[in-house]
């Protein structure tokens, strides 16, 4: 799953500090964002020290991009037909799925990495590493696209990594603009729309 596996550790405990550094890493920059997350509010929210965080990261450079990793890791595991190993082939379904995702979360409405596009360019490194994330979304997206094409229930004239490029900016156009305007409905209004430019057009 990591796009750069880094320094894993190779103890349970060594694993247990590292992810606990990271989770509290994401949580902060998700809410704060990038810049205005520092070490030390890490550190606090983590309860680990700065030896230990040190031990895993050169600093917050890697640490960012350690974030980028599990942000990806969350939003494909909140998306079960995403799995490489899923015959799901209803794209309708997992739209639906998406939008009731978000609704559970009881908003703000923000997409996990999608909210770091801006603060990346920052540094070149962040912004390959998210680019590199966004296209594993999609070729998650493309996969689901392309089992629907077999069962006749997505176009099957038209190529599924480039369908899958207009349904992941639906996704993240969608959910801007649900944030902004505190209405889900946007969402979904996005993704309904997205998915209806993917299904077979008539003759």
């Amino acid at each position: 799953m990591s796009l750069d596996p880094g320094h894993r550790p190779p103890t349970a405990r060594g694993r247990r500090t590292r992810d606990a550094i990271v989770d509290a890493a994401a949580d902060l920059m998700h809410e704060r964002g990038i810049a205005a997350t520092g070490l030390g509010d890490v550190l606090k929210a983590s309860g680990t020290g700065k030896s230990q965080l040190y031990h895993y990261f050169e600093g917050k450079s890697d640490l960012v991009l350690a974030v980028i990793d599990r942000q990806l890791e969350r939003v494909l595991a909140a998306q079960p037909a995403l799995d490489p190993a899923s015959r799901e082939d209803d794209v309708r379904a997992w739209a639906a799925s998406l939008v009731e995702l978000h609704r559970d979360g009881g908003g703000p409405f923000a997409c996990p990495l999608g909210v770091f596009s801006g603060q990346v360019d920052a540094e070149p490194r962040w912004r390959e590493h998210q680019a590199a994330a966004f296209r594993q979304w999609q070729e998650r997206i493309a996969a689901l696209l392309a089992r629907g094409q077999a069962q006749g229930v997505v176009d099957p004239a038209r190529d599924a990594g480039e369908m899958a490029v207009a349904v992941l900016a639906a996704v993240q156009g969608g959910l801007m603009l649900a944030r902004l305007h505190r209405d889900l409905q946007v969402l979904a209004l996005a993704l309904g729309a997205a998915v209806d430019h993917v299904r077979p057009q008539p003759v």
